[in-house]
């Protein structure tokens, strides 16, 4: 069989091989650390809208905030936004310019999203690509929710049919198919693969999308910002959706559990598919009955040598992939020039083959070995052509320079394959190098000095990897103790894994904001603690709308009058003397316990008030 999927799932982790004309083209490594999240949906709350570079930061509960560009915004931000925080939260002025925003260039639709997103709104997005490295995960408003034969586009009016499928007559039949099943509110996109299926078949994948719809609806009626609303499919679940019975030709499991589990599922899906689905029980390894260990293996290591003698180095820096080729052992052999261009077209071949297999994206420069013929480089240029059509992800190529040098981009979706099972170096943070320990003491104790001279405090708390940490505390008279005697600054150490042996990190005592940068260029401590202060005041200033007021009961039976509305607080006064000013005394309230002052107690009497968030006890303010 040429082209296979072979799953080789170990509990802790599952290794997906896509196998073309019998050789290895994509490997995929999913495992608890390492899920796959494009195709998830949540509600969202807007973070930051920067208008200045088009897009909009959102919190969704994700370790880095998600980054919608106002090209993701979609065509239909506006009524996402209305639905979820109520049509007041369109300005009516700007009604008659969206209903002009068919007629509108993307430049403008993309100025129109940054004027009617706000920071505090609810939004529904969609991840459309993983988080790499510090970047957070690329998040669009234009949601979809993906099936076998059908793509179901929510607020969409239309019916697209792939032009992949280009037989005029079978795009005129799927279309008469949908046009009349397709309910108001709701647009498909007809895949590839409905080619030649049975009308059954696509209103059958049309009936699951639109539950999908109905079940993600429903929680979204309760659900609070943020919050997960849908769970597309895992990496083995959507690589079987996508190419199974499309491109490929069997799926060979070791694992009788996943065995199991993706029968289940294709039969839902392809049930004619399924005596394509094999348990190998075989006592190697699967990768090695079908020949792709040492493929596998070449993807984790940066050294990969090729046929003719020659190799090739891949290095990553934090902008881009390096790759040099060398020519090894076989340069002597033949005249200079044949001798690079023979080595350097082995080399575009498998330099096309490892970007694929290592899901390498973004910017790559490979360093060619030098010709001189203008000829010989026109034709490395067009052996990647050649190559990079096998490959799926989007790729553009810039001839090679008088320094032999090819720049290449290729479509980064998701974190590369190395990127995803590693993490950075404890102890040099990735550098490849690690200072001296007397380099490291010399620059903690400098800070130090400029701390204690440049501020008031005498407080801090010390963050440094963990085998540091032991040797600043060795014995009676640590380095600990005498910088606290020689500074008078009292240091408490704490140890973080996280931290390389070439860096730390130093807070306030007791607090958690980082002013290592701070002292060194000079600034202001006072201002740096004020101004996080008001960033933490407007994100975590409460919602009216999401609090209930209610008068607490004194007399300690446990009873309660709730106000009667859920959202707004309606003459629920603090005492019968002041009902009037229920409104401006809670505010006050709130604000002096956001400021960490004592509120037990109102300002015109001795009355309480609980405030309640929902989904959360009462609190007493």
């Amino acid at each position: 069989m040429k082209n296979q999927i072979i799953i080789h799932s170990s509990g802790n982790q599952n290794r997906i091989a896509l196998l073309e004309n019998g050789e290895l083209a994509q490997l995929f490594i999913e495992s608890e650390e390492n899920q796959r999240t494009v195709g998830n949906i949540y509600v969202a709350r807007v973070h930051k809208v920067m208008s200045g570079i088009r897009a909009a930061f959102i919190d969704m509960g994700t370790p880095k905030d998600a980054f919608l560009h106002f090209s993701d915004a979609g065509d239909h931000l506006d009524e996402y936004i209305s639905m979820l925080n109520g049509p007041k939260a369109i300005p009516k002025h700007m009604h008659s310019t969206l209903s002009k925003k068919e007629e509108m260039t993307n430049s403008d639709r993309q100025v129109l999203a940054g004027k009617i997103l706000k920071t505090g709104q609810k939004l529904l997005v969609q991840i459309v690509k993983e988080p790499i490295g510090s970047k957070g995960p690329r998040v669009s408003t234009d949601i979809t929710i993906a099936g076998r034969f059908l793509v179901l586009i929510p607020m969409g009016d239309y019916i697209a049919v792939s032009k992949r499928i280009s037989n005029y007559k079978e795009r005129r039949r799927l279309k008469g198919i949908l046009n009349g099943m397709v309910p108001d509110g709701f647009g498909v996109i007809v895949r590839t693969v409905a080619q030649d299926q049975e009308q059954e078949a696509i209103e059958e994948d049309l009936r699951t999308v639109l539950k999908k719809w109905e079940t993600l609806a429903e929680r979204l009626e309760d659900a609070e910002p943020p919050s997960l609303l849908y769970n597309d499919l895992d990496m083995t679940e959507s690589l079987i959706r996508d190419l199974f019975a499309k491109n490929y030709d069997r799926v060979l499991v070791d694992d009788p559990k996943m065995f199991k589990q993706i029968k289940s599922y294709v039969q839902q899906i392809a049930p004619q598919m399924m005596p394509n689905v094999e348990l190998f029980k075989g006592k190697e390894h699967i990768f090695d009955h079908v020949g792709i260990s040492e493929d596998v293996n070449s993807i984790f290591n940066p050294r990969v040598r090729m046929k003719m003698g020659g190799y090739l180095i891949f290095e990553q820096t934090e902008a881009m992939y390096v790759v040099d080729v060398n020519s090894g052992p076989y340069a002597a052999k033949q005249k200079q020039e044949d001798n690079s261009l023979k080595t350097n077209l082995e080399a575009a071949r498998e330099i096309a083959k490892q970007l694929r297999l290592r899901d390498i994206g973004g910017i790559i420069v490979v360093d060619f070995i030098d010709l001189k013929d203008e000829k010989n480089r026109k034709k490395i240029y067009d052996e990647l052509k050649k190559e990079f059509r096998k490959d799926p992800a989007k790729t553009n190529i810039i001839g090679m320079s008088d320094f032999g040098l090819v720049q290449i981009t290729r479509q980064r979706i998701r974190p590369s394959v190395i990127n995803s099972v590693s993490n950075a170096c404890p102890m040099c943070g990735g550098s490849g190098n690690v200072v001296t320990q007397d380099t490291i003491l010399t620059d903690i104790e400098s800070w130090i000095s400029k701390f204690k001279h440049s501020t008031s405090y005498r407080a801090i708390d010390l963050y440094v990897n963990p085998y540091l940490k032991s040797y600043l505390t060795k014995g009676v008279f640590s380095t600990r103790w005498k910088w606290m005697t020689k500074y008078h600054v009292r240091v408490t150490l704490i140890g973080d894994d996280k931290i390389s042996l070439n860096e730390f990190h130093v807070t306030l005592a007791g607090s958690e904001i980082d002013i290592t940068d701070a002292v060194l260029q000079g600034a202001s401590l006072d201002e740096l603690l004020e101004k996080h202060e008001l960033e933490e005041l407007k994100v975590n200033k409460p919602d009216p709308d999401q609090l209930e007021y209610t008068k607490k009961n004194r007399s300690g039976n446990g009873s309660s009058n709730r106000n009667s509305g859920p959202k707004h607080p309606r003459g629920n006064g603090r005492s019968s003397s002041s009902k009037n000013t229920t409104k401006s005394n809670d505010r006050t309230t709130a604000n002096n316990r956001s400021n960490g002052k004592d509120s037990n107690e109102s300002r015109n009497g001795n009355s309480k008030v609980t405030v309640v968030l929902k989904k959360d006890q009462p609190e007493e303010v």
